[in-house]
């Protein structure tokens, strides 16, 4: 239990540059005290003491502001930050190393009983707001963006945006990504995938167009500058004496 305890703080002091100290940590970290109180609320649910499970979970809510049902399973070095108006479903699994922000949900889509949260393995990163609905899964080390709505499977290593959420996985993909940041927004819902929107064809195709031109200037500067370096070398030989010439 200590050995768990001491992982937590070490993961806060890793993730959160305003940590300084453990006794900050210890008593003003609302992520912190939730995941602490939710090993007690679940193992109660294990052993079936299912009420008393959650109205400790609900106290827990009372004092921290973030809902974790009791049957959920979490993992190693799990860390919540801020924490405010997180809410984590009953059937949800979060992997170890994973980072949830404020107003994260961890949500089902349907009234049947059985799996119906998601499945976070390990290392995933989920902004402010994101929403994860479902029985899905989100791959090892993929990220969500903030308010992203996520319904379908994430893979490993993938970020996914915008409402509802797009993966942004192939080099094409994330080189619109990065041009759309430089022009000032972040080009969510522009991928190959948003077919059926005209005004995202058109973004792409403006976005890929960018890219393009950005090489060939690129290319045209690099001979600029291959031009005049040899025009300094003719010049220089130009201004050497008869002698030198000769020689």
């Amino acid at each position: 239990m200590f050995t768990r305890i001491r992982e937590d703080i070490a993961c806060v002091f890793e993730r959160d540059p305003a940590a300084r100290s453990t006794w900050e940590v210890i008593t003003c970290y609302p992520g912190f005290h939730a995941l602490l109180i939710h090993r007690l609320a679940h193992g109660l649910w294990r052993i079936r003491m299912r009420w008393l499970a959650r109205f400790v979970s609900h106290i827990s809510r009372f004092l921290t502001g973030i809902e974790i049902h009791p049957g959920a399973k979490i993992g190693r070095r799990v860390f919540i930050d801020h924490g405010m108006g997180v809410v984590i479903g009953e059937t949800a699994e979060l992997g170890d190393d994973c980072t949830l922000y404020h107003g994260v949900t961890l949500g089902g889509t349907t009234w049947n009983k059985g799996k119906r949260h998601p499945t976070l393995r390990q290392g995933v990163v989920i902004g402010a707001g994101a929403k994860v609905l479902g029985p899905i899964v989100i791959g090892e080390g993929a990220k969500i963006g903030s308010n992203a709505v996520v319904v379908k499977d994430v893979p490993a290593g993938a970020t996914a945006l915008g409402i509802p959420a797009r993966v942004i996985l192939d080099e094409q993909d994330k080189t619109r990504e990065e041009k759309a940041a430089k022009l000032g927004f972040s080009a969510y819902a522009v991928t190959s995938k948003a077919e059926d929107d005209p005004l995202a064809k058109a973004v792409q195709g403006l976005l890929d167009h960018s890219v393009e031109m950005d090489k060939r200037i690129e290319l045209i500067l690099n001979q600029i500058e291959d031009l005049q370096t040899e025009r300094e070398d003719t010049q220089r030989q130009l201004r050497l004496g008869p002698k030198v010439v000769n020689k």
